[in-house]
């Protein structure tokens, strides 16, 4: 069954500029700039949950991010693998995987708790993906055993979707095809799956009987297993290519990370899409090189915590940085990081999330091979990073 869900129009967003005017006259040429000054110069109001203004505590600009090295405080013995699931919680607390464990960090970067998600067997395989729900439910992927799992708080495992090591192909209504993130809509507690390793979907379920939903590929349309795409060719493709992140607005839209499609692809709830973009251009796989080009550029998606989610920032594992999109149009606008190992520096940066501060936080799996400082060849990666906002409370 392919199924959509009815919902209200997208809300607009603001249009904030600063304008300019040509008075004839000296004396208005100074009134003029004189309120010019002063309203550009005034900040934003901050919203009531206390978070910082839309332009992430730099008032009329773009969000600018610092490294806080060492913020995660390791216990004795711990050490990541690859951290493929990451998310900061209304708490502010930070919910890590690696190595199948799922780890809780307190808003100091202590390690509160840490708990299997590879099931009473130890044969889940590939805990990927993290989301903590409005009633604090921890939902995450077992990636190779085709399901999606949701434990309480405290590790306790209460429901499954899909069958351990069955698939179906994406137009399945029960099955998995190696899903990758899960969002939760606050609303009305449906799941959104991006179930895009295997196949090539957006799915949702309800998020308290597992009742599935409905389901949708690219530019809304029924998913197509059998559909092959020239990379050649100037038209873009009109399925995924591995669906892996997915958010969801508060006005009510779904943003999809296409990563090997290099696009952010966006929908109302009901599986409608509304428009898209290509973040970076794909590297052609012969002939002359595109400039600017890479693959594998959208992993992962998350808002700035202003009301109107000004920003939209995405993981870009295949270039090693983050890039800040203006939501409203998709416009690229700022990017941050670059391989390495140092602060700040990523390698395959796989997951962001946003905490109620608008501090940012990035899970890089395995990267690439790099020099370090003492001029060693190293892998980056293996690690979760906090970037802290400027401006915001605790920076």
């Amino acid at each position: 069954m392919f199924a959509r869900k009815k919902v209200s129009a997208i809300a607009s967003l603001p249009d904030r500029r600063c304008g300019r005017s040509s008075p004839t006259g000296l004396a208005l040429v100074f009134a003029v700039l004189a309120g010019l000054i002063a309203a550009c110069a005034a900040p934003d109001a901050p919203d009531s949950s206390g978070a910082p203004n839309s332009a992430g505590g730099m008032p009329g600009g773009v969000p600018q991010f610092e490294p806080v090295d060492g913020w995660f405080q390791m216990p004795e013995g711990f050490e990541w693998g690859q951290v493929i699931g990451l998310f900061a919680d209304a708490r502010g607390h930070v919910w890590t995987s690696s190595g199948s464990r799922i780890g809780e960090w307190d808003t100091e970067g202590n390690l509160v708790q840490s708990w299997s998600a590879a099931g009473p067997e130890g044969n889940w395989s590939t805990i990927h993906g993290l989301f903590v729900d409005h009633n604090d439910f921890v939902w995450t992927n077992a990636r190779e055993s085709q399901m999606t799992l949701k434990f309480t708080r405290d590790g306790e495992h209460v429901m499954t979707l899909g069958r351990i090591d069955e698939t179906g192909g994406s137009n399945d209504p029960t099955l998995m095809g190696r899903p990758a993130e899960i969002w939760v809509d606050p609303e009305d507690n449906e799941v959104f799956i991006a179930d895009g390793y295997g196949n090539r979907r957006v799915i949702v379920f309800d998020g308290e009987s597992g009742e599935y939903l409905r389901h949708w590929g690219a530019y809304g349309e029924q998913p197509d297993d059998d559909y092959e795409w020239d990379p050649m060719s100037e038209e873009p493709s009109r399925q995924f290519q591995t669906a892996h992140g997915i958010f969801g607005s508060r006005d009510g839209l779904i943003y999809l990370a296409d990563r090997a499609n290099n696009r952010i692809q966006v929908f109302r709830q009901s599986g409608e899409y509304v428009m898209e973009k290509v973040v970076r251009p794909l590297c052609p796989p012969e002939g002359e090189p595109v400039p600017d080009c890479g693959g594998s550029a959208t992993f992962s998606v998350g808002f700035s915590p202003d009301e109107a989610q000004t920003w939209l920032y995405v993981a870009d594992g295949g270039s090693h940085v983050i890039l800040v999109l203006r939501r409203s149009d998709l416009e690229v606008v700022d990017e941050f990081g670059g391989p390495g190992v140092g602060p700040g520096e990523l390698g395959r940066p796989h997951n962001l999330s946003i905490d109620p501060q608008g501090n940012m936080f990035v899970a890089e799996a395995a990267g690439p091979m790099v020099v370090d400082a003492a001029g060693d060849s190293v892998q980056a990666g293996f690690r979760a990073q906090k970037f802290a906002v400027q401006g915001a409370d605790g920076s």
